[in-house]
């Protein structure tokens, strides 16, 4: 059997749907059940062990335009069986073949955001998803939580939904320098209105403790903000550009790690802190309890006092003890190789 992937962001994204797409087709390449293409619209100078395909001829003038459409003839040329679509969207014309599409919908946040977003991408992206969900065999989802608003805002058969959570790469937990003296408690997120991050500055401040708080993620629409609410606090350090080195340090020196979000489709950092054998106090909303289940602490990210108290009861020992205790057990519900058996099983029913 072929089956052919999107590789936009498998070669293009460093982290995020980049990571989703390298830990999917990598485990199932090495797994070797099935046969794998890649299909990348730009041409790549890394090497792959897996055939890459790219526009030819007059196709190169519009790669965007390949991916979204033209590809199709060539995934027919090729014999492909089974094209899954990594990003919330497979190829316009799709259906007019006898190619089966499955495609992973991560999250429906321009749907749920859509103040976040400029008119065009918000037309784009619906468009995409609109067709997506109503043309794919299959459907994947990270979480019961954006099935759920597939569901609610498209109408979804929910018997095309399969709910199959993300995983992370095994942590080899090198040892490397503390970046920062004395204990803190980690944030890994991006500065956007979203993430929350400006609110659990102002719940740290009412914490009055010496334990300081480190902020690690990409700049974004918050980030002035995030900097002028720090500034006059020596205990709040903000990171940007984190290299997969030092996020890994951060990680393994770390009390144990925090994360606001308003919204998640799944909410990766509290799987990677689990990694780490880091416990985390979070969100009670959207996805965030599918995660952590049993093992983090949750609060209303809308509410400071909650918040404050949530970490003051982090900052305990014992309570950490009590909870990281129970991360392994956590961690074998998003099993790397049950998981990517899960997706062979899938390939193998269409």
């Amino acid at each position: 059997m072929k089956i052919g992937f999107d590789a936009k962001r498998y070669f293009n994204n460093s982290t995020g749907l980049g990571n989703y797409a390298r830990w999917l087709v990598d485990g199932l390449a090495q797994r070797n059940a099935y046969e794998y293409h890649l299909y990348q619209p730009n041409e790549i100078s890394q090497t792959v062990n897996l055939p890459v395909h790219s526009p030819i001829g007059i196709s190169k003038a519009s790669p965007s335009l390949w991916r979204s459409r033209f590809v199709c003839s060539r995934l027919e040329a090729d014999g492909i069986d089974i094209f899954h679509g990594l990003s919330n969207e497979i190829p316009f014309g799709i259906h007019k073949t006898n190619i089966k599409a499955v495609v992973t919908i991560h999250d429906l946040i321009n749907k749920r955001y859509p103040q976040n977003y400029r008119s065009i991408d918000k037309i784009i992206y619906n468009r995409k998803l609109h067709y997506a969900q109503k043309h794919a065999t299959k459907i994947i989802t990270p979480s019961e939580q954006t099935k759920a608003d597939l569901i609610h805002y498209f109408g979804t058969d929910k018997n095309k939904v399969d709910v199959i959570p993300l995983s992370v790469q095994p942590r080899k937990h090198a040892e490397h320098t503390n970046q920062v003296e004395g204990p803190y408690m980690l944030c890994v997120s991006g500065f956007s209105k979203r993430k929350n991050i400006p609110t659990l500055i102002k719940s740290y401040l009412g914490l009055y403790t010496n334990v300081k708080l480190v902020l690690a993620g990409q700049k974004g629409d918050t980030y002035k903000e995030v900097k002028a609410l720090a500034k006059h606090n020596p205990n709040i350090i903000i990171k940007t550009n984190v290299s997969n080195a030092e996020l890994d340090s951060l990680y393994q020196h770390s009390l144990f790690c925090v994360y606001p979000s308003l919204f998640e489709g799944f909410g990766i950092p509290i799987l990677e802190a689990f990694s780490y054998g880091k416990t985390v106090a979070t969100s009670n909303l959207s996805s965030m309890p599918e995660v952590g289940g049993y093992a983090a602490l949750y609060f209303n990210p809308l509410d400071v006092d909650e918040i404050t108290k949530t970490l003051r009861l982090m900052l305990q020992q014992d309570n950490r003890a009590g909870l990281e205790s129970l991360i392994i057990s956590r961690l074998s519900h998003f099993d790397s190789e049950k998981l990517l058996a899960r997706y062979e099983a899938l390939y193998q029913s269409l």
